[in-house]
């Protein structure tokens, strides 16, 4: 009576050590979560820098002079006419040329990536998580083979078309989704059927197309402008595409058909005799009748 037992269990040295190490890393874990909850100054930051009305306007293009006023950087042109008309500075970040402006009172991130154009969306991802914009917000503005030169497309979802730079925004920064808006700049196609694609879109416009270019660039910057002050794509969209929509072949005129010879037979009974009146009407032509009667007809019997 009264023996008390106690039961000790030998574990292995390595065991002990690994299960303290376990014990005094939560305990740290736990101890920097509270910190990071009850600081208020992380929160304010936190709560500053995320602004659910910013828009991310993103043009793609190629870094570097010698890809400047080419056809496959008419998206970077777009960015320098918005940035231009608003009176915005470049600044490094995120490996892009970014810009903040306002139109009125909405907030824009406009960038040019410095990635080179197939890793576009490796600059745009980090933008977007910075920033805390959702896709939705995204306009992308970059160049369209399969739209008329000087023309424009807008679109809200949809594959890469084989546009690299689109590849890699839908591969890197949205997780494979392809519902994000894009203003598309038409370059048309070459021409020349034997001119190598990477040739004709690393080549600068011609002095006649860089005129109607330049307009387009201008219309564009415009389009973003008109994205976000609404607040949506929609509106802005069935403007521009029925604006640039194929205009269909004007139906030929219709010529009236001749008119037809129409003969027009009366008849009238008289005593025993029924009398037949054909009528013989030719087109622009004065009616002429042609009494005929015959002669012995009798009416039929009534009953």
């Amino acid at each position: 009576p009264g023996t008390v037992r106690l039961a000790v269990r030998v574990m292995p040295l390595g065991k002990v050590v690994r299960a303290m190490k376990r014990t005094a890393l939560g305990a740290l874990k736990a101890t920097t979560h509270v910190a990071r909850a009850v600081n208020p100054l992380r929160a304010l930051k936190r709560t500053l820098s995320t602004d659910s009305s910013t828009w991310l306007i993103c043009g793609l293009g190629n870094p570097g002079a010698k890809f400047t006023r080419t056809k496959h950087n008419v998206g970077f042109d777009v960015i320098d006419e918005v940035v231009s008309g608003c009176g915005g500075e470049y600044a490094s970040e995120r490996k892009a040329l970014v810009a903040k402006v306002t139109f009125d009172a909405t907030s824009c991130v406009v960038c040019k990536p410095q990635t080179f154009m197939n890793l576009s969306g490796k600059s745009v991802r980090q933008l977007m998580k910075a920033y805390q914009i959702p896709k939705e917000r995204v306009v992308i503005v970059y160049d369209d083979l399969d739209t008329n030169l000087g023309e424009m497309k807008i679109k809200v979802s949809g594959s890469h078309g084989g546009h690299n730079g689109i590849r890699s925004i839908i591969d890197d920064a949205t997780n494979g989704s392809r519902d994000f808006p894009r203003v598309k700049i038409g370059i048309g196609r070459p021409s020349d059927a034997n001119v190598p694609i990477y040739e004709y879109v690393l080549s600068r416009f011609s002095e006649s197309e860089d005129d109607k270019i330049r307009e387009t660039v201008r219309e564009a910057a415009g389009v973003v402008r008109d994205i976000v002050l609404d607040g949506r794509v929609d509106d802005v969209m069935t403007r521009i595409n029925t604006k640039y929509a194929p205009k269909k072949p004007a139906k030929p005129v219709k010529q009236p058909k001749p008119a037809k010879e129409r003969v027009v037979v009366t008849t009238a009974v008289e005593g025993d005799n029924i009398k037949v009146t054909l009528d013989l009407r030719v087109p622009g032509k004065p009616k002429a009748k042609k009494p005929v009667v015959v002669e012995g007809a009798q009416t039929p019997a009534t009953s």
